[in-house]
């Protein structure tokens, strides 16, 4: 059973909020990698970048693509 698809994740560029840890606020993805399903992340606010799950499975919301 698949809980995800390509069409509900993130793409280069997109908005998103980290729904997982509430200590992130909204990251821009930078790059993404199918091979590992991973994703460069900047937060902006924070000044980090994160390595995320690509595919979504309820841990970030799209804000938009």
């Amino acid at each position: 059973m698949m809980f995800s698809s390509k069409e509900n994740s993130a793409v280069v560029g997109s908005w998103i909020k980290d729904a997982y840890r509430q200590d992130r606020s909204l990251g821009v993805v930078k790059t993404i990698d199918e091979q590992t399903n991973m994703m460069l992340v900047q937060f902006p606010k924070s000044g980090r970048d994160s390595w995320l799950v690509w595919l979504n499975h309820g841990h970030y919301k799209l804000i938009n693509s």
